[in-house]
């Protein structure tokens, strides 16, 4: 199953200038790198602890349910509530429907009463 799973992520930095967020999974010493690129230059880099990185997920979760809330847009995140004159309008209306969430364990729970209800 690991080989499906990705040790590296890239981030563009909204600056441009061929400049990126590096973050890397090393197992070996259970740490997150967090890393500053230019083009192909590492210019910074920090390692994260794994269960310092519970806070790190932390802050994000916390940060997506406060944008998620809010009324007003973060710029380039597609989070608003309300769309903004006539392009906010039609950037709502053309924009693609995502698939609705669902937690894990309705879905489960679901699927075993359902199998219940067809055994019997």
């Amino acid at each position: 199953m690991e080989e499906n799973f990705t040790h590296r992520l890239f981030l563009p930095d909204l600056r441009g200038s061929h400049r990126y967020l590096r973050v890397t999974w090393h197992k070996e010493t259970s740490t997150i790198v967090v890393s500053h690129w230019r083009d192909d230059v590492c210019i910074a880099s920090t390692p994260v602890l794994l269960e310092d990185a519970t806070k790190l997920i932390g802050l994000i979760v916390a940060a997506l349910k406060e944008s998620a809330t809010s009324p007003t847009a973060v710029p380039g995140s597609g989070l608003s509530t309300q769309p903004r004159g006539v392009l906010g309008r039609l950037r709502e209306r053309f924009r693609p429907q995502f698939a609705p969430v669902v937690a894990l364990h309705d879905r489960l729970r679901h699927e075993r009463s359902a199998s219940k209800s067809n055994c019997a």
